[in-house]
């Protein structure tokens, strides 16, 4: 129905390289993991396909009590790529998925990376501005979304298929889930029910043999406002990392599960919750929405080995009533990422897990979204727990001047910059922030600067001090200030703006808007009303201002930038009011 999109064609995969001139001080913490290893040819399709081949029987995935063997999912898989070819989605096409964590969005993943097409994974909290621009910037006619998310995508385009989340519960489950909470959707006729698209899968044959070096996905920066940009990523990027956790986790081994909470279209979720346990032979427990009152239960219920989670996700968990002694004993490790995890929390949670019967250690990882979410861990070889750890086999990670590129030596803080498998192609038709994140330096090597200081110690673990730009980290969720800044300040009683971040109990951070009124603008309660209803149609709901401040002129420095320090008030959790 699509056609393929012009400007992913004229991309190149950025080429990662083994550089003996950087002195790699942490490969003595490799013991018995190899420097470099051996990774997948072809497409994330082709290598799920394998570890089909080899767990056909093993469970790959749990949705509501309801399970699908390796070779189940990938019957699924095959049917959707079918059906997907009937729809006449093209070579290089770029498909759209506006979905939670559902079984449906799983197969769509791999079915469309099947027929040769792109994966474009946008979050289905979106405003309806951005996912039209989302769609108009990857030139997508085609959209995969879910009852829930439908009235947002409505009318953006011709070509939309619904899928209800219920879909694959079972009978019980979703006669009461459908009672709840539909809402009498009534959709046109051009909208394809889920069921109906199926339906029409055939028996002809869809394959497309894509290359390492092919795009396979594109997700989305920050995710706040329609500035965000689409982070190109291969088939390489994905495999690649699959192989490195293999290498980095002795717990990622097939027949162990792992809880599939985090969100696809989060470069943590669909990465490293999804893809790499589905290519290693683990099951994936498939859960569409975080309930963080009910986080315990569902761990001691499903009992995962394997839990990725954000510091917010486990500050939750240990605040939470244990369940009893051996609640959560099936814990093995505890994948932490997304933000700062502070030794005070982490020794919390261990404390925590060690009470409701589990051994479990935190692996924490250090990465982004545009070097596929995972760079570097920490590694149980090495005794400090204040740090990042080390970098992942074949990925080499250098300190430099931001402003010059020159390397900085061991113990001097710096721009953190990566060269590797896992880094993005690019940024989507952004041409010009491809070539200021990913620069070629003197040394003649590729590099992508990760907007992050830090230094290597002496022993070439990494250690992360701040960031170098304005960025807000609410709940792992990284939301850029300056887009909230733009968008705010197209509303029409708003003269100037400056967002900051605020403490918050559950997300830790979250964003405040200063505002100054246009002259001749009474600051009146309909006045807030409206603009705070601005802000609820224009920004994304988890980067809606959870406070509205206003002033008559926002305060400068001395030369002459607005001073956003003086607005970034860190609340005082009812705890640390307790303490003082």
């Amino acid at each position: 129905m699509g056609k393929a999109c012009e400007y992913l064609s004229t991309m190149k995969a950025i080429k990662s390289v083994d550089i003996p001139e950087i002195e790699k001080k942490w490969l003595r913490y490799y013991d018995e993991m190899p420097e470099h290893l051996d990774y997948h040819k072809g497409s994330i399709y082709d290598m799920l396909a394998c570890a089909v081949e080899k767990y056909p029987d093993y469970t790959a995935m749990e949705y509501f009590n309801v399970t699908f063997t390796f070779r189940e999912l990938m019957d699924k898989i095959d049917t959707v790529a079918k059906a997907l070819t009937k729809l006449n989605v093209s070579e290089n096409e770029c498909v759209t998925i506006c979905m939670p964590n559902i079984p449906e969005a799983i197969f769509l993943v791999y079915a469309i990376n099947k027929i040769g097409a792109v994966c474009n994974v946008i979050h289905p909290l979106s405003s309806r501005e951005e996912i039209a621009e989302a769609l108009a910037g990857a030139q997508s006619t085609t959209v995969f979304t879910t009852d829930v998310s439908f009235p947002k995508v409505k009318g953006l385009t011709d070509n939309i298929v619904v899928c209800e989340v219920s879909n694959s519960m079972n009978t019980l489950l979703k006669t009461g889930y459908n009672l709840k909470n539909r809402k009498n959707l009534k959709y046109p006729a051009s909208v394809i029910r889920w069921k109906d698209f199926i339906k029409s899968s055939g028996n002809a044959e869809c394959y497309v043999k894509r290359g390492q070096n092919d795009p396979a996905v594109i997700i989305y920066s920050g995710g706040t406002t329609g500035k965000s940009k689409g982070i190109v990523l291969t088939n390489l990027c994905f495999n690649s990392l699959a192989t490195q956790c293999y290498a980095v986790c002795k717990e990622a081994r097939a027949g162990n599960s792992i809880l599939s909470a985090l969100p696809i279209f989060h470069g943590f979720g669909l990465c490293v919750s999804v893809h790499v346990p589905l290519t290693l032979g683990l099951k994936c427990i498939v859960v569409p929405k975080i309930d963080t009152a009910k986080l315990n239960d569902l761990i001691n219920k499903k009992k995962p080995n394997l839990l990725p989670a954000i510091p917010t996700m486990l500050k939750v968990i240990s605040n939470n009533k244990s369940l009893g002694p051996k609640s959560l004993e099936s814990v093995k490790v505890i994948l932490s990422g997304g933000d700062y995890l502070s030794d005070d929390l982490r020794k919390k949670v261990l404390d925590y897990f060690k009470s409701c019967g589990s051994d479990a250690h935190i692996q924490v990882g250090y990465g982004l979204s545009e070097a596929t979410a995972f760079i570097a861990a920490t590694s149980e070889n090495i005794e400090e727990t204040d740090n990042l750890g080390i970098a992942n086999p074949d990925t080499v990670i250098k300190i430099c001047d931001p402003e010059t590129n020159c390397e900085l030596p061991f113990g001097e803080v710096g721009e953190i910059c990566v060269n590797g498998p896992t880094v993005m192609m690019g940024y989507l038709n952004e041409k010009e922030e491809t070539e200021n994140v990913i620069r070629t330096h003197d040394d003649g090597i590729t590099w992508l600067h990760t907007g992050d200081l830090g230094f290597l110690d002496e022993e070439g673990i990494l250690h992360f001090t701040s960031r170098l730009k304005r960025m807000i980290i609410s709940n792992g969720y990284n939301i850029y200030p300056t887009e909230l800044e733009n968008i705010i300040n197209k509303c029409k009683y708003v003269a100037s703006s400056v967002v900051v971040g605020i403490k918050d109990k559950i997300r830790q951070e979250a964003p405040k808007a200063v505002i100054v009124l246009k002259n001749g603008i009474q600051r009146t309660a309909e006045v807030e009303k409206e603009i705070a209803e601005f802000c609820k149609k224009n920004i994304a709901k988890n980067a809606q201002p959870k406070e509205i401040e206003f002033t008559d002129a926002l305060p400068t420095t001395k030369v002459g930038k607005i001073n956003y320090r003086v607005f970034e008030r860190k609340k005082e959790t009812p705890e640390e009011t307790k303490t003082k």
